[in-house]
């Protein structure tokens, strides 16, 4: 009798941690999952992306808006043409 206790709570014990190791488990998986691969993270990734395509836009733009300048300034200099290239990027 003695030793069916002590299995009985024995085996209570294991149950008891055992579905609190599983829920645990669950638990950070859940919350892991939610991190990489959550609502959140995919609207910042998207974001993100909008964000560097429109730098990127912005980048070409100012270039081109700078070599213009850069044009504009050796003809007021009265530079000839083939003395542009060395100075445009």
């Amino acid at each position: 009798m003695i030793k069916k206790k002590v299995n009985l709570k024995s085996i209570n014990k294991f149950i008891i941690v055992a579905a609190i190791s599983v829920a645990v488990t669950i638990f950070l998986a859940n919350h892991a999952a939610d991190l990489l691969f959550g609502k959140n993270s995919f609207e910042v990734y998207t974001s993100l992306n909008k964000k560097e395509k429109h730098l990127r836009s912005e980048i070409k733009r100012l270039q081109q808006d700078n070599a213009r300048l850069q044009k504009e300034y050796f003809e007021l200099k009265n530079l000839e043409p083939e003395e542009w290239n060395l100075y445009l990027y």
